[in-house]
């Protein structure tokens, strides 16, 4: 049997698709492109009765509330010229959605960090789109429900970050 004061960890996995650029990035980052990025979230917990340091279930609940604001979208920077074109071309292709991945009515965000247009499938941060920010992002709003102790974001075999929490 473990000790009453022994931490677990649950980990949590989320893949999605996103596009984004780096705007003014000399080179190819600066064109729209396209990731599949994995989210990894570390939660720590002494067991539960049911023998879980977090319920995953739930934590993926949790999780894609927020990742479903990035879920097949374009992330853009604050200022980005190409942001109103991109939102012009949807408004007269009639694309609008709302709903999200699970068929439920899409929540925006409207943190300082980002804010999300789900009818659009469009966010818009603060800073650049960096593995290091989707790290930094998914803390700052799931802090509150979850006891993250570290996150990993990844959008390419080459491009990863991770960040440990106190």
């Amino acid at each position: 049997m473990n000790e009453a004061n022994e931490l677990y960890r649950s980990i949590v996995k989320l893949d999605f698709q996103y596009a984004h650029r780096f705007m003014n990035y000399p080179g190819e980052a600066s064109y729209l492109h396209g990731h599949s990025g994995l989210l990894t979230i570390e939660i720590e917990g002494g067991l539960d009765k049911h023998n879980y340091a977090y319920p995953v279930k739930e934590a993926q609940k949790l999780a894609w509330a927020v990742a479903d604001n990035f879920h097949h979208a374009t992330i853009f920077q604050e200022d980005d010229p190409l942001l109103d074109l991109v939102l012009q071309g949807y408004e007269q292709c009639g694309m609008k959605g709302t709903t999200n991945r699970f068929g439920m009515p899409a929540k925006a965000l409207n943190h300082e960090l980002v804010k999300s247009f789900p009818e659009s499938r469009v966010a818009v941060s603060k800073g650049p789109s960096t593995c290091e920010w989707f790290c930094t992002v998914f803390y700052e709003l799931l802090k509150d429900k979850l006891n993250i102790k570290k996150i990993e974001f990844r959008s390419s075999s080459l491009n990863c970050a991770s960040k440990c929490f106190k």
